[in-house]
């Protein structure tokens, strides 16, 4: 966590030597490591080996470097360096420590006797071995320098101390009160003070994310704000009061719509960025306590495990945003971990409730995330001095309830902001892209946010749509209002059935007057490579350039279908790579498009590959008819199986169906991952089709070592196919 520790002693008093005795080498940067990165140990007219000198000042730059990187996440950090003439270094330390809110200490080493650090300087390897009037001289200015009071000069033999995590008792208190994430929801934190008046004999801990999101985070500064000057109060540090100190700072923070709203709150009331910082400093990074005979561990996060090192080792971030994704259950993860330990501790945290789990699901870790903002709990846990423990639920009413209609593009990113079931991503140049969260994908959380939320990027600064996908849409008897005879009864017919290609969706817009590509919410990584290859294999210059020009002069999003058969082979089988264009979207608020009629005519013009109609319905009994054809058995189109169809009226409503023959494979295809990874071949059902495969893979694989990577369900489909049938 936030803590620097500067050793400081002549060359061979032992410091390197203490580094390695202790297990300390994964926590420190050493000069002397650096400067053999800039250069290896070079000959000297002395007959030996030594580490130039002459990278100084790229030497200690690189290391300063280095070490804000580490600070900004809030790890542990030791600096492994002589430190006489230490002046300027120690001011940097100083700097850097106000910045990050870290604790100096000094370890000192200058009191080592003399002819124990020549001896010592002897044995070290020859290119360290210095002359002893060197020694002499830095030991003499070691003597004689003062080191500033913001450091706390600790001996070696003390440094354990600084480390040692022992649990702050608190059983002179009667009730411990812990209150999970306020995200600025002031009235609902006030009722419980009301009903629960503040006792100078209970101890109260807070767990972060005290404003953003909220509509009431003036007041809910000012109420903490007293709260934080009693001693009986303690305040965690959250993922959100990160954010806000870099505002007051004036240092560069991300602007989000959720820090945006508060700055505006706070700078309405004149709140000064003084007294932000002032708040933020006197949060703390966990609180280790025991009370009534048990140990807790209170973080805002949530962690995984308790490890067996020093908290201490471990960033300031691994407690604030917590181990793993958002959508992580740690808290069974931990309990699982606590179940099998001899020495019990209880984890007590906030920040993430992906499962909406009750606060005391689990034995040995509480989550007390209730989405307090968005008109949901507050929670907040009592532990009592019997040992026993009480959960209060208390509902929040005072929550900005209503969407704004979307006549902007802020509006539209407003409205995202409010949804927790919508995340952002921040792309650079001020473009962020906003998707559905898994669980709105997984719990079917389908509303007119998360359905948009999909493959949509936006530059933040200028308020507009740099590229747009589509809107999410589901397959027939999926949802209700897509079961069959729904979207026969409401379907605008003349209606059009287009082959669906099995690939991966390439989004392609423009910024800055050039192409911008991306796929899967970013516009960097494999998929987007993927794409950037077959685009300018499959296109000439002429091409590019139509491409470019109709985009860029219409507004345009074109979204294709990729098709790359060696790095992301899925159930349909291509012998070659392919880009088909699906679709030209306008980056409007509302998805629109330009019509099929138009989009053929430009592909034909400049002989790009774009999507089929196979069938037309104009009346339900031709519905019927086409649909009943594409969805049997043994359906091919052209002679090939496909993935299927989407299905499309004039009023862009779309609907897609599957194929049987996609849907058996896709099935079969996480038989194979589950059967191959679990060493269980049994089959889940009587189909013939699964009994056998199932029993090519066990004569194929069992008892052998599996790439995993490189398996796909297209070779071992063929090959099945080609034995047993």
């Amino acid at each position: 966590m936030r803590k620097l520790v500067i050793l400081r002693g002549a060359m061979g008093s032992g410091k390197s030597t203490f580094i390695k005795n202790n297990d300390l080498e994964n926590f420190t940067l050493c000069a002397d490591n650096i400067r053999l990165m800039y250069n290896s140990p070079e000959m000297s007219i002395t007959y030996k080996e030594e580490i130039p000198q002459f990278n100084n000042k790229k030497v200690w730059n690189l290391l300063y470097e280095i070490l804000e990187e580490r600070m900004k996440k809030g790890e542990f950090t030791i600096i492994d360096a002589v430190h006489a003439y230490a002046d300027e270094s120690l001011k940097v330390y100083k700097k850097l420590a106000e910045k990050y809110r870290y604790r100096l200490y000094i370890l000192d080493f200058t009191n080592i006797e003399i002819d124990k650090i020549y001896k010592r300087n002897q044995a070290r390897p020859d290119y360290k071995i210095v002359k002893n009037s060197s020694i002499d001289r830095v030991v003499k200015v070691l003597k004689k320098e003062k080191i500033p009071s913001a450091f706390k000069i600790i001996m070696p033999d003390d440094f354990c101390d600084i480390i040692k995590n022992i649990p702050r008792n608190l059983d002179n208190y009667n009730k411990i009160h812990i209150i999970g994430d306020i995200h600025g929801s002031y009235s609902v934190l006030k009722k419980y003070f009301e009903e629960n008046p503040i006792d100078e004999n209970d101890a109260y801990i807070f767990l972060g994310d005290y404003f953003d999101r909220g509509i009431e985070n003036y007041n809910t500064f000012r109420f903490l704000e007293k709260l934080q000057k009693m001693k009986n109060m303690t305040f965690l540090l959250g993922n959100h009061e990160d954010k806000l100190y870099k505002y007051a700072c004036d240092d560069e923070y991300k602007l989000d719509l959720d820090i945006k709203k508060t700055i505006e709150e706070f700078e309405k009331n004149t709140l000064k960025k003084s007294e932000i910082r002032g708040f933020i400093k006197n949060l703390s990074q966990i609180s280790y306590i025991s009370f009534a005979n048990k140990t807790y561990l209170i973080n805002h996060g949530g962690i995984p495990y308790i490890p067996k090192h020093s908290l201490d080792f471990y960033s300031t971030n691994s407690f604030i945003y917590g181990i793993g994704d958002y959508e992580t259950n740690i808290d069974e993860i931990y309990n699982n971990f606590m179940k099998a330990q001899e020495n019990k501790v209880y984890q007590i945290h906030g920040h993430r409730n992906f499962n909406k789990i009750k606060t005391d699901e689990y034995e040995y870790s509480f989550n007390l995330d209730g989405n307090v903002e968005n008109g949901e709990y507050l929670r907040i846990l009592t532990l009592n001095k019997d040992g026993s423990y009480k959960c209060d639920y208390i509902k929040n009413d005072i929550y900005n309830k209503d969407l704004k209609e979307e006549t902007t593009v802020y509006d539209l990113i407003e409205n995202f902001e409010k949804n927790k079931y919508v995340y952002s991503k921040d792309l650079g140049n001020d473009i962020y892209s906003y998707n559905f969260t898994k669980e709105a994908f997984y719990n079917k959380v389908w509303d007119n946010m998360t359905t948009k939320a999909r493959g949509l990027f936006i530059n933040t600064k200028d308020y507009h749509i740099v590229a747009r996908s589509y809107n999410k849409f589901f397959k027939i008897d999926e949802r209700k209002e897509t079961s069959l005879e729904k979207v026969k009864e409401n379907i605008n017919y003349h209606v059009k059935f287009y082959l669906k290609y099995n690939g991966f969706l390439g989004i392609l817009s423009h910024f800055n007057n050039e192409l911008f590509f991306a796929s899967k919410s970013t516009n960097t990584g494999e998929y987007v490579e993927y794409f950037k290859n077959i685009f300018y294999k499959k296109f000439d210059d002429n091409q590019i350039e139509a491409i470019k020009r109709k985009i860029i002069d219409e507004n345009l999003t074109f979204v294709f279908e990729v098709i790359d058969s060696l790095n992301d082979p899925h159930i349909i089988k291509y012998e070659n790579d392919e880009i088909v264009l699906l679709d030209a979207i306008k980056n409007s608020i509302n998805f629109e498009k330009i019509s099929y009629d138009e989009l053929s005519t430009f592909s034909k013009k400049y002989d790009i590959n774009c999507k089929k109609c196979v069938y037309n319905a104009e009346t339900p009994d031709e519905f019927d008819k086409i649909y009943t054809e594409i969805t049997l058995d043994d359906y091919k189109y052209d002679g090939e199986y496909i993935e299927g169809f989407v299905i499309e009226d004039g009023n862009n409503f779309m609907v897609k169906t599957k194929s049987k023959y996609y849907d058996k494979w896709k099935y079969l295809r996480s038989r194979m991952e589950s059967a191959l990874k679990n060493n269980d071949f049994k089959p889940k059902t009587d189909d013939i089709t699964e009994i056998e495969f199932l029993k090519y893979l066990e004569n194929k694989y069992k008892d052998k070592n599996i790439d995993f990577k490189s398996l796909n369900i297209i070779n071992e489909r063929d090959e099945f196919i080609s034995i047993y049938f």
